[in-house]
Order: structure tokens, then C-alpha cells, then sequence
């Protein structure tokens, strides 16, 4: 039996040797090292936490960098507006709205992986139902880790809640620590926000991050 908090020596080995990422997001690049190479980092937090925030600025600056990012929208909710104003280049991106079908999300995923094309994708699943999560089988998030191995990419997945455990290399909690608005009554609007970041598996630690009001 291996006690709370222990890692197992396999997986002590498999950490050492990941190569890593540097993202341009100071915070979580201090705290994780950047991105893990052909790895899955996992964000999550409650609605509004800023979570899909911290992955804009993650994809703008790859989309900065020429590197193809693809968005796997379950719900979708992306606004390319939004993310061209936070300096994404869309024409770098990759669109996929899935009508709020998670399934056909989860196979997008997949097929994405499998064509090693895209530095990034990201699988938004922050509005996703929660028994249909419930009910997905572990095994669907470790075809991406196998799919993802040895590969150049990296996969982005925003949730409410942690899931996919030891499928993942990196997860991050994500939560708001205050906002900043502008104007009166309900014509207020959101400038900028600082948002927290604790990292649960990838290195450990905790920051805060400042961003612009879009996108939270």
C-alpha cells in the first residue's frame, strides 16, 4: 500500500524526464517549468475562476510564436472576438464548436492527437454536464496520454472539477481572487482580475496572475 502524497518510483522517473515548455505566462511557467512535451495539463475551477483565461493567454502566445493551436469548444462558448482582443492570432487556430455534444468533443480530441499537427489543443469542458462526466471512462483520457506520447503537442482541458488523475502530468487549480471594474450600476464593466493558481501535480506551488477583463 503506497501512503497519500507518495509517488510511485515509475512515475518519479517519467516526471524527471519530461521536457518542458516555456508558455510566456510567467505565473504558471515559475510554477510548473511550462508545458509538458506531448503531455495533458488539466485546469480547473468553479465558473468564472479563470480558468479559460489562463489558457487564452497560454494560446496567444503560441499563436505568437507561428505554432497551430486547435479549440475543441463543447459548448460552444469560445469568442474569437474576445480572443483576438487578448491578442490571439486567429489565424492560427483551429475552431471546432461541437453544439454541446461532449461526445463529439471527445472524439475531436482524439482525432486532433492523432494527427500531431497542432502545438496545442485545447478541450474546453468548463460547461460540460456533469454526468456525462461522470460517466466517461478513465480510459478515454488515457488514449490521449498514449496518443500524446513522443509527440510534440500538448493538450489543454479546462474543467470544473478534477478528473483525469494519473492521466495527466500537470493539473492546476484555478480560482478568482478579486476584479477590477469600471463605470455604474449595471453598466459596469470588467477591466482586469487577479487570478490564483496552485498546482496540484507538475511541480508544487501557488502565484496569482493579473489579466484583462475578457474572457473569464
Amino acid at each position: 500500500m503506497i501512503s497519500e502524497g507518495v509517488v510511485k518510483l515509475s512515475e518519479f522517473a517519467e516526471l524527471q524526464k519530461q521536457e518542458r515548455v516555456p508558455t510566456g505566462v510567467a505565473p504558471f511557467d515559475e510554477l510548473t517549468g511550462g508545458l509538458v512535451r506531448g503531455g495533458i495539463c488539466e485546469f480547473f475551477g468553479k465558473k468564472g475562476s479563470g480558468k479559460r483565461s489562463v489558457v487564452f493567454a497560454i494560446l496567444t502566445n503560441m499563436t505568437r510564436e507561428n505554432k497551430i493551436c486547435a479549440v475543441v469548444d463543447t459548448s460552444n462558448s469560445f469568442d474569437p472576438v474576445s480572443a483576438a482582443g487578448c491578442g490571439m492570432h486567429l489565424g492560427k487556430v483551429l475552431w471546432i464548436k461541437c453544439d454541446d455534444d461532449p461526445q463529439k468533443a471527445v472524439l475531436a480530441t482524439d482525432y486532433l492527437i492523432q494527427s500531431r499537427l497542432f502545438g496545442a489543443v485545447w478541450l474546453d469542458m468548463s460547461l460540460c454536464e456533469k454526468d456525462f462526466l461522470d460517466r466517461m471512462p478513465n480510459s478515454y483520457w488515457f488514449r490521449f496520454k498514449v496518443g500524446l506520447k513522443d509527440s510534440a503537442s500538448a493538450l489543454l482541458v479546462t474543467l470544473e472539477e478534477a478528473r483525469m488523475r494519473s492521466a495527466t502530468q500537470q493539473s492546476v487549480f484555478v480560482s478568482k481572487e478579486k476584479n477590477g471594474w469600471e463605470g455604474e450600476s449595471c453598466f459596469r464593466v470588467m477591466r482586469e482580475g487577479e487570478i490564483s493558481l496552485e498546482v496540484i501535480r507538475g511541480r508544487k506551488g501557488n502565484s496569482a496572475l493579473r489579466v484583462q477583463g475578457s474572457g473569464f
